[in-house]
């Protein structure tokens, strides 16, 4: 990730701090004069940052880690506004951040302490979400849900919960009936449709094959 700073600009004195223009809640540091980088005016006051401020390295260094940080935690904070996410998603994008493994962590830690990830509850309010409102089996969402980075614990326990065994087997019982009509060809060839069509669905291979069969002998 690209920092405000200039590469070429050396440890030196803090001549002035001013706020930006364009964003108010940010603080451009000069030192010795010129422009060296921009923090959040939060961390500038955090930090304790003053004119006349003699910067070393490390305190560059410290400072600009600092920033890091705080942008990647603001980049995380955004995307989950949206839509709850894993913790595997919001690694995925802050990634694209620049931020080292040890600011990631720290990142990581601070969003789950502050009950922005939770895994388990994702995984359970995604599958009860896909199940009633998609009608999805089980093999469908623990595919999605190990696709979102979920661990198989927490993949296996939601499925579970979103709808006991009784309860796949009769939503896949009306999508079968519900899709029956639009299955054309002899009876095998419209059994395999059917029993194709509910497996893509998530339900297991030999429930789907006995569901067509049955919904087929009906008519």
């Amino acid at each position: 990730m690209a920092s405000d700073r200039d590469p070429l600009v050396k440890p030196g004195k803090i001549t002035a701090l001013k706020q930006q223009v364009r964003n108010s809640a940010r603080t451009s540091v000069f030192i010795d004069g010129e422009f060296a980088f921009g923090v959040h005016a939060d961390l500038a006051v955090r930090e304790g940052l003053y004119i006349g401020q003699q910067l070393r390295e490390s305190d560059l260094q410290t400072l600009l880690c600092s920033e890091k940080i705080l942008r990647g935690r603001s980049a995380a904070l955004r995307y989950l506004s949206y839509a709850p996410r894993t913790e595997h998603q919001v690694r995925q994008r802050l990634t694209r951040k620049g931020l080292t493994k040890d600011e990631l962590n720290d990142i990581i830690a601070d969003l789950y302490e502050l009950g922005y990830i939770d895994d388990r509850r994702y995984a359970v309010e995604y599958a009860e979400a896909r199940f009633k409102n998609k009608g999805y089996g089980p093999g469908r969402i623990r595919r999605e849900l190990t696709e979102d980075g979920v661990s198989s614990d927490y993949v296996s326990e939601a499925v579970a919960a979103a709808a006991s065994t009784d309860m796949y087997s009769m939503s896949a019982r009306k999508i079968a009936e519900k899709f029956r009509d639009r299955v054309e060809g002899t009876l095998p060839e419209r059994k395999k449709k059917l029993a194709d069509y509910l497996i893509r669905r998530g339900y297991g291979y030999t429930l789907s094959k006995e569901i067509a069969l049955e919904v087929l002998s009906q008519r």
